[in-house]
C-alpha cells in the first residue's frame, strides 16, 4: 500500500467518524439553489476541513480541490479531489446511503481512490494499475451479459425540474433491465459497479469529485467507463457511463437513442 493511499483512507475514515457522530442529528441545512434539491450541512463542511487539513499537512506541495471550499490555485500536477459527503440529500433526510470520497489526480487520471461507507464500513480502495478492494478484499465487477438480467443505477442532476434530463431514460431502462436504482450518491454507485452489486451506471451532472475515486475502482476491478456519449471520460466532462464492460453497448444504445439524450445535444448546440 502506497503513503498516498494510506493517507486517503485515514483522511475518509476521519470523515466517516464525523458523519457517524452525527447522523440523524443534523441542525443545519443550507440550499445552494433556489429550488432546494442541492443541500449542504454543517456535517459536510466539518468532513471537508478535516480532510484537506490532514492531506495539506501530509503533502503540502499538492493541490487540494473540495466540493465546499473549490479549487486551490496549486500549481502541482498533484491534485486531491474530495467529496467529503457524498448523499448529502440522503444524509439530511437519515437514509443510509451515503460516504466519502477522497481521490489523488494526476492532468485528469486518477491514481488513488477511497469511498468510505461509515454506516457499513465498507472501505473501497484502488490503486492505478494495483487493482481495486474492498476492505482488503479484491473486487471484480459483474459477469453478467444481458441488460435484461442486470441492476444498474443512476442519478438526476439538480437541474432536472428544468432539463427533464434522464426522465425517458429511466423509463427506457425499467422496461429493458431487470431492475433499475436511484439512491442518490454516485460515488457509491461506482463503486458498487466495481464490487459487481450493480452492473451498470449512468448519469449527466455529476462532478469530478463524485467520480474520481469510483471511475477508478471500476477500472481496477476490470470494468469500463466512458463519457456517456460513448466517447473517452473525461473527468472534468461532468458525466459518466461505467459498467462490467460486458453491456456497456447495450446501455450505450438505450441512452443513444432515446429522447433524452437527443434533446440534450439540441439544447446545446443551439
Amino acid at each position: 500500500m502506497s503513503l498516498f493511499l494510506k493517507i486517503a483512507i485515514q483522511a475518509a475514515r476521519e470523515a466517516g467518524r464525523i458523519q457517524k457522530n452525527h447522523y440523524g442529528r443534523v441542525r443545519h441545512i443550507q440550499f445552494k439553489s433556489k429550488d432546494k434539491l442541492n443541500l449542504v450541512t454543517e456535517v459536510d463542511r466539518q468532513c471537508e476541513k478535516a480532510i484537506l487539513s490532514l492531506l495539506q499537512k501530509r503533502f503540502p506541495t499538492h493541490g487540494l480541490w473540495g466540493e465546499e471550499s473549490g479549487r486551490d490555485k496549486s500549481r502541482s500536477d498533484l491534485t486531491w479531489v474530495v467529496d467529503p459527503l457524498d448523499g448529502t440529500t440522503n444524509y439530511a433526510h437519515s437514509y443510509p446511503f451515503f460516504c466519502c470520497s477522497v481521490a489523488l489526480v494526476q492532468g485528469g487520471t486518477p491514481l488513488v481512490g477511497v469511498i468510505y461507507d461509515p454506516l457499513r464500513e465498507e472501505c473501497f480502495t484502488a490503486e492505478k494499475g494495483k487493482g481495486a478492494f474492498l476492505n482488503g478484499r479484491r473486487l471484480r465487477v459483474s459477469s453478467t451479459r444481458s441488460l435484461g438480467e442486470s441492476l444498474v443505477c443512476t442519478g438526476f442532476a439538480y437541474a432536472v425540474r428544468e432539463t427533464h434530463y434522464n426522465l425517458d431514460n429511466f423509463r427506457r431502462f425499467v422496461l429493458k433491465a431487470q431492475g433499475v436504482r436511484r439512491d442518490g450518491s454516485a460515488a457509491m454507485n461506482l463503486a458498487y459497479v466495481a464490487a459487481g452489486r450493480f452492473d451498470g451506471f449512468w448519469e449527466r451532472g455529476v462532478q469530478a469529485w463524485d467520480m474520481a475515486a469510483g471511475v477508478l475502482m471500476v477500472r481496477e476491478a476490470g470494468g469500463k467507463v466512458t463519457d456517456i456519449t460513448g466517447g473517452p471520460f473525461n473527468l472534468l466532462g461532468e458525466n459518466a457511463l461505467a459498467s462490467n464492460g460486458k453491456i456497456h453497448g447495450q446501455v450505450f444504445k438505450i441512452l443513444k437513442t432515446g429522447g433524452d439524450e437527443k434533446n440534450w445535444l439540441r439544447k446545446h448546440k443551439s
